[in-house]
């Protein structure tokens, strides 16, 4: 039993719960100020209650610090408490730190964790809550859903994959064969232009070298005189302004793909997990995931947890150190609250100073949670009358902005996935993104043929009128 006269925040600074704290304070009394000037009819509880709860800084455990699902137990009965009118006291369950399941051990109805506790009369409510299954309805009072929580999979924190090959990937075959067979048709061009008119640079080697120097950023000239030709200029123009297009759209794909980092999960989803035999799902033992995965009908979480009963040791207790053992084995996942996976990923941060798990993007499973009395409890609906105007005010919106500062660094986005569909859009350009620039690469070279018509023709009349 706790008293609740001095609770404190084990295993987190004072700052951080404080500034907490004082911010959840404010917006709370903003939020639900409403409340007090509306008349309610809900009735207060006027008494002193036992409560369950199995997170600090309610349970006052030594050397066990804070997670987001404590802080939110916390001021969510501090809210309940003074609204109501009720003081408590805190009971830890004394088996399992978690809302329990069916005691196969004793048998005749018996649960254990928090449930336990309200099946044998020794708490009247657990402020720890949970999902609402029908085998829990059996036997307690479900409160009205109070927030959302997803059922994740926790993964090892991939390594970053650049691609320093990148420049070959940044244009499809098709874009690369194009520019080639342009350039050199550019050069060509050019090499025809100065036979045909007798001046400029008439060596085909010379011109391609030009051409390719260009290309490179190495820069060049040709001799003889081609400045003197409108079709040389054009066409030399027109490959310089093609090679400007082309140079700026290469250079941002490949800086983006070998700068962007790229990561490699052992997965993607819970799919992954059942056709990957190698894989090892672990559970956090008597939790509600659990409970979800033992009781579900769904074929995919039933073959999971096949393989879990095949091996006993893939049900870990909930005092492990989950990220150490998730590390032991490259081949381990934990399938885990999104609520406590994001807690022990930022306590292991902490510790660690570097990401050493992560939450994978796509979610197994999404749930409601709610709060648990006893069964035919007298309290249930005051309890859930209140809950419900609360909800009305924005207490599912406010229990979820409460944990948003305590998101984890280490979440990975999903377009930062290697092969991911969303990135392959726009990597490698292809023939279709730079179709404008080879047009007016096409158009230029026919404006370049009219001109070099133009001054055979004018050299043609210029011949016969010198001699006469």
């Amino acid at each position: 039993m706790t008293d609740t006269s001095n609770l404190k925040c084990n295993g987190c600074t004072d700052e951080v719960f404080v500034d907490g704290h004082h911010k959840m304070r404010t917006d709370l009394w903003i939020g639900f100020a409403i409340l007090w000037i509306v008349p309610c009819s809900c009735r207060k509880i006027n008494n002193h209650l036992r409560i369950a709860s199995y997170f600090n800084p309610l349970a006052n455990l030594s050397g066990v610090p804070v997670n987001k699902m404590g802080t939110i137990e916390y001021y969510l009965l501090d809210m309940l408490s003074q609204y109501l009118n009720f003081t408590y006291e805190i009971h830890v369950p004394p088996d399992v730190h978690q809302l329990g399941s069916p005691d196969e051990t004793k048998g005749n109805g018996s649960w254990t964790g928090v449930l336990g506790q309200l099946v044998r009369d020794e708490v009247d409510m657990s402020i720890s809550f949970g999902p609402s299954f029908h085998s829990r309805h059996l036997i307690v009072d479900v409160s009205v859903s109070i927030i959302l929580d997803d059922i994740s999979i926790v993964v090892p924190y991939p390594q970053q994959d650049t691609n320093a090959a990148g420049y070959l990937y940044a244009f499809d075959i098709a874009t690369w064969i194009t520019m080639i067979l342009s350039f050199s048709a550019g050069s060509i061009a050019i090499w025809v232009v100065a036979l045909v008119q007798k001046k400029g640079e008439r060596n085909l080697s010379t011109i391609l070298i030009f051409i390719t120097a260009v290309s490179l950023g190495q820069g060049g000239y040709l001799r003889q005189y081609s400045q003197y030709s409108s079709a040389s200029r054009l066409i030399q123009g027109a490959v310089l302004l093609a090679l400007l297009v082309v140079s700026y759209s290469f250079c941002g794909i490949v800086t983006s793909m070998i700068t962007s980092p790229r990561y490699e999960f052992i997965i993607r989803s819970i799919e992954d997990v059942v056709e990957n035999e190698q894989i090892q799902p672990i559970i956090i033992k008597e939790s509600s995931t659990h409970v979800e995965f033992e009781d579900s009908t769904y074929p995919i979480f039933q073959e999971v947890y096949k393989r879990i009963e095949a091996n006993p040791m893939l049900l870990i207790p909930s005092s492990s150190e989950f990220i150490d053992v998730l590390l032991s084995d490259p081949n381990n996942v934990i399938i885990m609250s999104n609520l406590l996976a994001d807690s022990e990923i930022e306590k292991d941060f902490k510790r660690h100073r570097v990401c050493r798990a992560t939450v994978l993007p796509k979610i197994v499973n999404d749930r409601t949670n709610s709060l648990f009395l006893q069964k035919d409890s007298p309290y249930t609906a005051t309890i859930n009358r209140l809950l419900l105007l609360l909800r009305q005010a924005g207490l599912s919106d406010y229990l979820d902005s409460t944990y948003d500062t305590f998101a984890s660094r280490c979440y990975i986005n999903e377009r930062k996935l290697k092969g991911n569909k969303q990135e392959r859009r726009t990597t490698p350009l292809t023939l279709y993104d730079l179709r404008g620039i080879f047009r007016t690469f096409a158009y230029l070279f026919l404006c370049c043929f009219i001109a070099f018509l133009c001054e055979l023709v004018v050299g043609k009349c210029q011949f016969p009128c010198g001699t006469v």
